[in-house]
């Protein structure tokens, strides 16, 4: 194959490649942008069963209202993880010491689809960083990996876990998958047989695009629904309380730790396109960039083509001496 038949291929290979680099980037873009907005829908939605929450408060005789006091908490593993991990300002509690329990879990969210760089690469460094610090303290971390490139990825840096079940439906998870998923860990932590639950996933950083690995621990959670409340106004119309107010609160803070579950894999499915946006972005530049590197050489073969052309014109006619 002569060298104007190679860049001639290489340029049609390029220009083919670069509609499917435009949907890939738009599709990601689209994805994103459907994770915020539901993340949105979701914090309206957390705000009605906030609002309902605080009517209930209002409701229970003060012997059956529950003082929240904050205790001394002790630095712990999770806590150290955050701080070598991530910068910025942090917003989540560090785990209780509590009883000796079985099992700790380690939940950490990855990609299900590729072309996303660094992304579960990151995820699985990290868990197994945190696996390493932890290997000589008692007590077992079950790692659940949720993603199959995060999977892959896991297993290149020799991670230890169990592939968790498939919580997306489409391009977003489904709640109710999530919330079943919160429920079961809820009642092993209650049961006494696990002692916490973490996730390790990207989560953004202020209102700004920026996105890092940050550990968020999910049960038992050292917040309480309470907390929440003091800023709610009078609901209008008032609502009808039928039943316990005290266990119309504990339901209500079962969908707020589920809503929050799911609120930080909206985050990570953020994250994750916004990779794969970037990536796709620099491709596309490189791919054109290329594409016109390749149209002036094309044309330069051509112009040396036509060139020899007529030098050996000019040669067969006796107008040129051979050479």
């Amino acid at each position: 194959m002569s060298s104007l038949d190679r860049a001639e291929t290489r340029l049609e290979n390029l220009e083919a490649i670069e509609p499917l680099l435009g949907s890939l980037r738009v599709l990601s873009l689209s994805t994103m942008q459907m994770a915020l907005n539901r993340q949105q829908s979701l914090k309206e939605y957390k705000g009605r069963f906030l609002e309902i929450a605080r009517f209930l408060r209002a409701k229970e005789t003060p012997a059956k209202q529950k003082k929240v006091t904050k205790t001394a908490l002790e630095e712990d593993f999770w806590d150290d993880a955050n701080d070598a991990w991530n910068d910025g300002p942090e917003d989540d509690h560090d785990l209780k010491e509590g009883p000796k329990r079985n099992k700790r879990i380690l939940a950490v969210i990855g990609s299900s689809r590729g072309i996303c760089g660094q992304y579960n690469k990151q995820l699985a460094h990290q868990t197994a960083r945190l696996l390493e610090k932890e290997a000589a303290k008692a007590g077992e971390i079950e790692v659940l990996a949720f993603g199959p490139r995060l999977q892959n990825a896991m297993r290149l840096e020799e991670v230890d876990f169990k592939p968790g079940p498939v919580l997306a439906q489409g391009s977003l998870p489904d709640y109710e998958r999530v919330s079943k998923l919160m429920r079961s860990w809820e009642a092993r932590v209650n049961a006494g047989k696990l002692e916490s639950v973490s996730l390790l996933s990207f989560k953004r950083l202020g209102t700004r695009s920026v996105y890092k690995p940050k550990l968020s621990q999910l049960l038992p959670d050292t917040r309480h629904l309470l907390d929440d409340l003091e800023s709610q106004g009078e609901p209008f119309p008032e609502p009808i309380i039928e039943g316990d107010p005290l266990e119309i609160l504990g339901r209500i803070e079962n969908h707020l730790n589920a809503i929050r579950l799911y609120d930080l894999i909206l985050d990570a499915i953020a994250a994750e396109n916004l990779y794969r946006y970037r990536l796709l972005e620099e491709a596309k530049e490189n791919t054109e960039s290329l594409v016109d590197e390749l149209s002036v050489a094309l044309q330069m073969e051509r112009r040396k083509a036509i060139t020899q052309q007529m030098q050996q014109l000019g040669v067969a006619s006796g107008m040129l001496a051979e050479r």
